[in-house]
């Protein structure tokens, strides 16, 4: 069934605003969400916590503020302003880097990704109107402009060669070997969001994707952050129109996530593919209109089944599962929204 049939525009803005107004809901005294819960029952709180989802929340959250036009009420502006400064307080200074750096530490740790979602989150901190900023409201330590040049800073200093370093020991700076399959495209994004790149980091990018990081994974990060910088003339059009119909075509013709009947891994095939028909309409004749009605079509498929595990703002992880957690928000929501953006 096609997603019109079922989801109007109205409908789609409802499915984001419902699951904004859901996570406001989650947000503690303290900035902290309430990470995990049964579906229905956020008053049941699970274990766990992680702050890359904690700002890649937010990052949605906002984007579904600026982008929606929403007029917040001030309650709600604390909030989310609560949120940011949680995040901030894990904001510190690697004594071991040079010049002015800041990094997201988490038990003794940079995760390299994490430096990426706080740049994306901050990003749309600075673009909403009315949200909290100084000091005394605890929302960040110092100017958003400075904090932001901080963080992009770290990781900019995280290139190596021609790949990113991706966790590091806050103590000392040691390198861990941890790789993730989605830091270096989180953090891509999130400096070409704030216009912080240096030639070595922009090499980076171009060999990543002439080797195809990211395609067999199916990476969103990805594909958020190469649709970001096709829309900056980061990198060359001919390498950024090959490796975007690399990746969208492997997640066209590779639907084979869909058989785990898991809503976010679905979702985030949905993002990277909304966000592929955005560009193609803000970056017009590089891609053919076959590969952009193929894309929308698998994006308005793969949303139609993410209803299944959706309710009041809520979104389950599957069939046989129904815990409720931030980041399944994050995914699913942005998804939507992506699609209510295209039109």
């Amino acid at each position: 069934m096609a997603l019109r049939e079922d989801l109007p525009r109205a409908a789609l803005q409802r499915i984001v605003e419902d699951s904004l107004q859901h996570l406001l809901r989650l947000i503690r005294p303290n900035g902290r969400f309430v990470y995990a819960h049964p579906a229905g029952h956020p008053d049941r709180p699970l274990e766990g916590y992680n702050m890359l989802r904690h700002c890649g929340t937010l990052w949605f959250m906002l984007r579904a503020v600026n982008d929606l036009g929403l007029a917040l009420g001030e309650p709600d502006r604390q909030a989310i302003g609560r949120a940011v400064g949680y995040a901030a307080g894990k904001f510190a200074r690697p004594g071991w880097l040079d010049g002015d750096t800041l990094a997201l530490v988490t038990k003794d740790a940079v995760k390299t990704g994490g430096i990426g979602l706080a740049l994306v989150m901050l990003a749309e901190y600075r673009r909403a109107g009315g949200m909290p900023t100084g000091a005394t409201s605890g929302a960040l330590p110092g100017p958003i402009d400075d904090t932001i040049r901080a963080l992009a800073a770290y990781g900019l200093a995280q290139r190596d060669g021609m790949d990113f370093l991706h966790k590091r020991q806050f103590s000392d700076g040691a390198v861990l070997p941890f790789r993730s399959d989605y830091y270096t495209g989180e953090l891509l994004l999130g400096l070409f969001v704030t216009s912080h790149t240096d030639p070595g980091a922009l090499a980076a990018t171009e060999a990543l994707m002439a080797r195809r990081y990211g395609v067999p994974e199916q990476s969103h990060w990805m594909a958020y952050a190469a649709c970001e910088a096709a829309e900056r003339g980061l990198a060359g059009d001919e390498r950024l129109v090959g490796y975007l119909a690399d990746l969208v075509g492997d997640i066209i013709d590779k639907p084979g996530y869909r058989a785990r009947r898991q809503s976010t891994p679905i979702a985030c095939r949905s993002e990277a593919l909304t966000r592929f028909v955005l560009l193609c309409d803000r970056w017009p004749g590089r891609f053919s209109d076959g590969l952009r009605a193929a894309a929308l079509r698998a994006a308005d498929e793969n949303l139609v089944l993410q209803l299944d595990w959706y309710d009041a703002g809520q979104f389950r992880k599957g069939d046989e599962d129904d815990k409720v957690q931030i980041d399944y928000v994050q995914h699913n929501a942005t998804a939507f929204l992506n699609r209510w953006m295209i039109g």
